[in-house]
């Protein structure tokens, strides 16, 4: 049989009390945290998940700013094609006029006149900015791609990661399209572009050469096309950005409703276990007194 000493006791109460304040301890934490999990000790499964949900809000947070980076971008480049298209309207109305028959010579250089301004308005529209980035520039984007008489940007595509492991073109290729301002490729050749277009119908119309005049009436109706095309390939982009936008906020939503759950404390609960353990605790110190008090002297009396 095995003697119980005082020391035993004692040293039972000290143990059994340090565990009732540390109980207590981990309640009132929660109750000014608000939290369940404060340390890793508290739930180290719990924490490991909270980690990988707060990776996954990080994660999604940056694909969403990626998102608004590109559709600033192409709305952007949207409004400068929109740009574009009212000018070449404005050519081919002034094209048709001009391959009526009807104009004289001060008509013809009017007509000639007004389409070299609108080159000098297309080429500030080939360099618009977004912030200081040059959108129609490719890769190239720190420097304006019209430029003297080259066009100076690039073919390259601009990508932004809109998603794990998914990329979306956020830029177009424009050299085809506008090509040198001079309109000649390096052999000196006519390179087909909207600027060698309108530079060859405004020599026409000055010159009063209707069938060129006529023939570059064509060609803009194939410019229109073909920046309308365009056009249709931005707004898709834009659709397709705001889906995946739409998506990732309800991810986020639903990733933050599960952060909550399995981080933040339920006060109610807390507050109720926090009492009961300062019950418990007040009933350990109250049998502790039963303990302690006793001594030789109470029985000699």
């Amino acid at each position: 049989m095995i003697r119980i000493t005082n020391n035993m006791l004692v040293n039972d109460l000290k143990r059994n009390l340090n565990s009732n304040m540390r109980n207590m301890d981990i309640y009132q934490r929660q109750l000014s945290t608000g939290r369940k999990i404060n340390q890793p000790s508290d739930n180290p499964a719990g924490l490991v998940k909270s980690l990988r949900l707060r990776t996954s809000l990080t994660e999604g947070e940056q694909y969403i700013a990626n998102i608004d980076e590109a559709l600033n971008f192409m709305e952007t480049t949207d409004a400068a094609l929109d740009n574009v298209n009212q000018i070449l309207q404005r050519v081919r109305e002034l094209t048709v006029k001009a391959g009526n028959g009807t104009n004289d010579a001060s008509a013809f250089e009017a007509i000639a006149a007004e389409i070299g301004e609108l080159v000098d308005q297309l080429k500030l529209v080939a360099n618009t900015t977004y912030g200081a980035k040059y959108i129609f520039a490719g890769s190239n984007v720190t420097e304006p791609p019209v430029d003297g008489d080259k066009w100076q940007g690039n073919e390259q595509l601009l990508e932004l990661e809109i998603g794990a492991g998914v990329k979306i073109d956020i830029n177009l290729t424009m050299k085809g399209f506008f090509g040198n301002p001079d309109g000649l490729d390096d052999a000196g050749v006519s390179d087909g572009g909207l600027f060698g277009l309108l530079n060859d119908l405004e020599t026409a119309v000055n010159s009063g050469d209707l069938e060129a005049v006529k023939t570059g009436l064509g060609d803009i109706d194939g410019k229109i096309d073909s920046l309308l095309s365009m056009r249709a390939v931005v707004g898709a982009k834009i659709n397709r950005l705001e889906l995946q936008k739409n998506r990732l906020e309800s991810t986020q939503t639903s990733f933050t409703g599960l952060l909550a759950q399995n981080e933040d404390a339920d006060m109610a609960e807390v507050i109720m276990q926090l009492k009961m353990q300062e019950n418990v605790y007040r009933a350990s110190l109250a049998a502790g007194t039963r303990i302690i008090l006793p001594s030789l002297a109470d029985f000699l009396r």
